[in-house]
């Protein structure tokens, strides 16, 4: 018996990892319209879904530093329909979701089609990371009143407004050995719950583990039904 149930509980960390998800499968669960603002590096960047096929969706990406972004504009849909003012890039490109490769990558400040580099493809490398359950004893911890600690979960908001008691589901992975700086470092990240009325096929925290506290990414606004004033120009 002892040997029967050594084995057992020498088994539960491989059961515990035994389930593994793509981030492109999870794309199969957006809508026209669907956007999240993130920050990382001291830039904000709004992705929106422009268009859902059968097999591949149409994604625009407008980035603004931090510093730059207009105090006049509330909200970021009020600020991306009025152009996105003082933006530094804006482009749109198309997600294979059954490869999770990038395609027909345009930019608008260019006015041109453009290539990415496998260095600079960091979505594409995101969506296709093979990604485990993270043990509670790994996850961030915060305290509380009583002394006792409990499970952090990423703040949610949407259009501007907090939503509390969300839950998040850790997630644990290891980036591909590549020339980028994330190149072979464990990657933790944060997925909601599946609920309504806010994206939950997307991280709304992830963090490099290795250098904590500086190599971030987190998702500061998200909602749905979103327009851009610009069209990919395969949808023209």
């Amino acid at each position: 018996m002892r040997s029967f149930l050594f084995i057992l509980f020498a088994l539960v960390p491989i059961f515990c990892y035994s389930e593994t998800i793509f981030l492109r499968n999870n794309l199969s669960r957006t809508e026209k319209g669907d956007y999240l603002v993130s920050v990382r590096n001291k830039n904000y960047t709004l992705i929106l879904i422009e268009k859902k096929l059968a097999d591949s969706l149409v994604i625009q990406e407008v980035t603004i530093p931090q510093q730059l972004f207009p105090r006049q504009c509330k909200t970021w849909r009020s600020w991306l329909e009025a152009g996105a003012p003082s933006h530094t890039a804006w482009v749109a490109y198309t997600v294979d979701l059954k490869t999770g490769k990038l395609q027909n990558y345009y930019s608008y400040i260019h006015q041109s089609y453009m290539n990415i580099s496998e260095t600079d493809n960091i979505l594409s490398k995101l969506i296709n990371l093979p990604l485990h359950p993270l043990p509670e004893y790994k996850r961030r911890h915060v305290g509380t009143s009583d002394g006792r600690s409990r499970l952090w979960h990423p703040r949610m908001v949407v259009d501007g407004n907090s939503v509390p008691g969300v839950m998040f589901d850790a997630w644990e992975g290891r980036w591909p050995p590549d020339q980028s700086q994330l190149s072979g470092s464990t990657i933790h990240i944060y997925l909601p719950q599946k609920g309504k009325g806010y994206p939950d096929y997307f991280p709304y925290w992830l963090q490099v583990k290795a250098t904590v506290g500086k190599a971030k990414l987190r998702i500061v606004d998200s909602g749905h039904q979103l327009t851009s004033p610009h069209q990919h120009p395969l949808n023209r």
